[in-house]
């Protein structure tokens, strides 16, 4: 059970920070003044009866997107509670997904994951194709091509990734350092690591590189002359 709180957590949080795809997007005031359903809902979910959104909703009805938002936050809403079985659950996650509150695609992936790994990356496959202001799908999917070996794919899905951050990503930077040395585009790797290093602790990772045969003779590289010390050091330490 705590696992599925730590879920329903992340989705919920994304939610509300999703402006394009989330509940937070929509204030008391935005609903049009003659869209009474719309008011309907947004009381609704302000007082905690996702359960009364859906039952009122009505797939064959057209709606506002600011109401058809609400919906899929009550199915989210649903989603998270402790007193419905999984197969409830995922249909909920399904049904969000119909009324485009792709957010739900993250609330998929952590329900299979554990359980078919390759089914729940495909769903975040899917939640990146709708263009996500989240960089968690990114990450995950780019580290997990990384892991198989995939590097141009991996590369592909964290320089998006680190797009969409559009801030500090030390643990992108380090992810894009590993593709890119990988990929032997030396340079590109250099000021990935350089970057990551500067803004985080990457001691550990630093560690299980230099034992790694993948990255034998980094701290021999020229791009990577400034750090050789520090290679050297953390290698004497091993």
């Amino acid at each position: 059970m705590q696992m599925k709180h730590l879920i329903q957590s992340f989705v919920l949080v994304a939610l509300a920070m999703a402006p394009a795809s989330g509940i937070a997007s929509v204030s008391a005031s935005n609903c049009e003044d003659s869209d009474n359903t719309c008011k309907e809902f947004e009381h609704l979910m302000e007082t905690q009866q996702p359960e009364v959104i859906i039952a009122q909703y009505n797939p064959a009805r057209q709606y506002s997107e600011i109401s058809l938002r609400y919906v899929g936050a009550a199915f989210l809403q649903l989603a998270s509670a402790d007193d419905i079985t999984p197969e409830q659950e995922e249909f909920y996650y399904r049904k969000a997904l119909e009324v485009k509150q792709y957010i739900a695609y993250m609330g998929l992936y952590f329900f299979y994951a554990g359980k078919d790994e390759e089914k729940a990356l495909g769903f975040l496959r899917e939640y990146v194709m709708t263009k996500p202001a989240d960089t968690v799908p990114y990450i995950i999917l780019g580290e997990s091509e990384l892991n198989r070996q995939h590097y141009d794919l991996a590369d592909t899905y964290l320089r998006e990734g680190k797009k969409v951050a559009r801030a500090h990503s030390p643990r992108v930077d380090w992810l894009l350092f590993e593709a890119n040395y990988m990929l032997k585009k030396y340079q590109f790797a250099k000021e990935m690591f350089e970057s990551a290093v500067t803004q985080g602790d990457f001691n550990k990772e630093i560690k299980a590189l230099i034992t790694d045969p993948r990255f034998e003779g980094i701290d021999k590289r020229p791009e990577f002359e400034s750090y050789q010390s520090m290679l050297k050091a953390v290698k004497a330490s091993s």
